[in-house]
């Protein structure tokens, strides 16, 4: 495509400063191109006081830039940790004495020459010691007061790289803008720009990453909401253009009696409920309808929308279609591959799985099955999609857990067959008005009800320093043959967390350190899984839990969605404040899954914030996962750093939730006037840059 920007699409590597380390630091953050760089904005600003009258007034915690002279520079070693402590006395033009102070770093090439009396200029956090003493510690040193900016940027970071080298990569992509070698045209119109009281998207991101002073933070606000704007515009103008598309298509309309569903829910000896019936009713019209269906089915955890997909997928079988069923791990792709191949093969169904594990002959069987017709349902992770795999006749995608997906690669896998059905599942129920954002182009069918003979989930709050008292519970459990679930927010242990210790819940809790204490105190009976083991290594614990050889299972979030062990009765879930509401309901979800009472333990720390203490507080009072998604978008204050991923909510890079909610109504608006005003093509640049190429691709189609 040949737009007259795409220099946006660089990569990182070609900004000078950066090599090939730094450039993979910068791939952690999600910055691979400029464009990224551009869009990864900082959380907050540090507004420095300038030669403030007295350093009196600015006190403890404020920052500074002033001048100072030079007293003496002193150096020394403090014994216990042999660290080189330098300490430059200066004073003010007030008098006051202000000490800077460098642990085992010193900057020689600034105080080389330095003498009694030079004048210098500092700036950093001040302190006040016990004894009333002014001090910086680590300051930023000046020779001289021009180019010193008075703000310092404070962006999300990974270990390796500091907020001042993102800032000045990001400022080196504001120089190729304002020196023209990469050229945005503005895409929107003067009069809402006028309206809003915006500035243009070039001068909105040049504000954002260098802001002068304290009038400049003021405007952040208003800058961020255009760039949010954008980017909501751009999501919206794909949906749009890919409904308009699809329901413009025709689909195969599958000729089917419904028999072959009914024999293997009459094998399965379950009843639907009403709101089951009801959804597969939806789907049967859809797939015998000569439009395309393009579905989304939703309800709360255990409310059985794998049952009533299982039965819409029969019907494409019957009906003489293929269907490709996506997941999004391969522990679910294959939990869902054990469960549905036994399910079926008394019926003569040939279910395959596709992994990026399955080994290359495999992939060549499976390959040859699928064009040949043998295979009957294909379930896999996004390798189903890869190039290669093709279907001979592919009439219905299942998605599962949609919103781990996104718009855009659900555009790209619709893209691929464009008249066999899709129905997306998604367990995160989605506040009514986000739907528009993340289901714009699809039909809804929910699930309210729940299967008979649920027992509403019991969840318990408890502080870290009694969580002792948790080991008591898992016992009980082990005695009547139940099992537990027990999650960790980390991976790796870090130093100084001794596991000998009484269960003490630490910033530095882990997996792996957690499954050694549990084993110290149940033995063999405890299995572990984080999403760093390999394939077979997660499928061997999972079964090993499922089956009966290990009663507790030590685990992250790789077992968050999907994942079903009637057996399981409790879960604990340490630091649950580190996690998004959604994200805990989606959690709590793996027990309860059976007729037996089930509790949910979320263990929190004293000090944790109010934010974090009203999401455990909504968690106790309500397993209604419609009710948690609506209080998860409450609660999401814009300080925290939760990841839309661990929330359920879609993945933006300007958009937060809770400043530009009231945004979401109007874009949808602006989005639908540009439709029907046949203006699309002015806005393939702002869809391309922020990463919906394939609705540009269906633009040009």
């Amino acid at each position: 495509m040949n737009h007259s920007a795409p220099s946006l699409s660089c990569s990182v590597i070609s900004l000078p400063g950066v090599g090939n380390k730094t450039c993979d630091l910068l791939k952690k953050l999600g910055c691979l191109t400029f464009f990224d760089l551009l869009t990864h904005l900082p959380t907050r600003f540090i507004l420095k006081q300038f030669n403030p009258i007295t350093l009196s007034s600015v006190g403890e915690g404020g920052h500074v830039i002033i001048s100072v002279s030079v007293e003496q520079v002193s150096k020394r070693e403090k014994n216990k940790w042999r660290k080189q402590i330098t300490t430059v006395s200066c004073h003010t033009k007030h008098d006051e004495v202000l000490e800077l102070v460098f642990f085992n770093y010193f900057p020689e090439h600034l105080f080389k020459n330095l003498k009694k009396n030079d004048n210098i200029v500092v700036s950093g956090k001040l302190e006040v010691t016990a004894a009333g003493l002014f001090r910086l510690t680590h300051p930023k040193i000046y020779r001289t007061i021009s180019h010193i900016n008075k703000v310092d940027v404070v962006y999300p970071l990974v270990a390796g790289l500091s907020s001042l080298q993102l800032n000045k990569f990001a400022m080196l992509c504001i120089e190729h803008l304002k020196n023209k070698k990469i050229v945005i045209k503005e895409w929107l119109e003067s009069e809402l720009l006028c309206k809003k009281g915006w500035l243009s998207f070039i001068d909105s991101i040049k504000g954002i990453h260098n802001p002068q002073n304290a009038k400049d933070l003021e405007w952040q606000g208003r800058l961020r909401k255009r760039i949010a704007f954008d980017e909501l515009l751009a999501n919206q103008l794909a949906i749009r253009i890919s409904r308009k598309r699809h329901s413009d298509e025709s689909g195969e309309v599958l000729k089917f009696s419904g028999e072959l569903a009914e024999k293997v829910l009459k094998s399965t000896g379950m009843t639907l409920t009403a709101g089951q019936a009801l959804a597969l009713h939806e789907l049967q019209a859809d797939q015998k309808s000569s439009k395309r269906m393009v579905r989304l089915l939703q309800g709360d955890v255990g409310s059985g929308k794998t049952l009533v997909a299982l039965l819409a997928a029969l019907n494409a079988v019957e009906g003489g279609g293929q269907v490709a069923l996506m997941v999004p791990t391969d522990v679910l792709a294959n939990q869902h591959f054990d469960l549905i191949s036994k399910l079926l093969s008394a019926f003569g169904i040939n279910v395959c799985l596709l992994t990026g594990a399955t080994i290359k002959s495999k992939r060549k069987t499976i390959s040859s099955e699928l064009i040949s017709g043998d295979i009957n349902i294909l379930i896999g992770t996004h390798a189903l999609f890869q190039k290669g795999v093709e279907f001979k006749g592919l009439g219905l995608i299942v998605i599962d857990e949609q919103h781990r997906f996104g718009v855009q690669q659900r555009l790209a896998l619709m893209n691929k067959n464009k008249v066999c059905d899709v129905l997306a599942m998604s367990a995160t129920p989605i506040p009514r008005t986000l739907s528009l954002i993340m289901y714009g182009d699809m039909d809804v069918s929910t699930l309210k009800d729940k299967p008979s003979g649920r027992i509403p989930i019991r969840t318990i709050t408890t502080l870290d320093s009694k969580a002792e008292l948790v080991v008591e519970l898992i016992k009980q459990r082990i005695a009547r043959n139940e099992k537990t679930f027990w999650i960790c927010p980390l991976i790796e242990e870090k130093e100084g967390v001794d596991t000998d210790d009484p269960l003490v819940v630490t910033n530095c809790s882990a997996a792996v350190a957690r499954f050694d204490f549990l084993k110290k105190k149940f033995g063999d009976k405890v299995g572990l899984v984080h999403g760093r083991l390999k394939d077979k290594e997660k499928e061997r614990s999972m079964a090993e839990f499922a089956h009966g050889q290990v009663d507790v299972l030590v685990a992250t979030t790789v077992v968050e969605i999907g994942i079903d062990v009637p057996g399981a009765t409790l879960i604990i879930i340490e630091q649950a404040y580190r996690f998004g509401l959604s994200q805990l309901h989606q959690l709590r979800g793996r027990v309860g899954r059976a007729n037996k009472a089930s509790d949910c333990v979320l263990i929190f720390s004293e000090n944790i914030g109010s934010i974090a203490r009203a999401r455990l507080r909504a968690m106790k009072d309500s397993n209604d996962g419609f009710y948690i998604a609506e209080q998860d978008l409450k609660l999401r204050g814009g300080g925290e750093i939760l990841g839309h991923k661990q929330s359920g909510l879609p993945e933006f890079r300007t958009v937060d939730f809770e400043k530009h909610y009231h945004l979401f109504d109007e874009v949808a608006k602006y989005a639908t006037q540009i439709i029907e005003m046949g203006a699309i093509s002015d806005f393939s640049l702002l869809m391309e840059i922020f990463g919906y190429d394939v609705g540009v691709e269906l633009i040009e189609a």
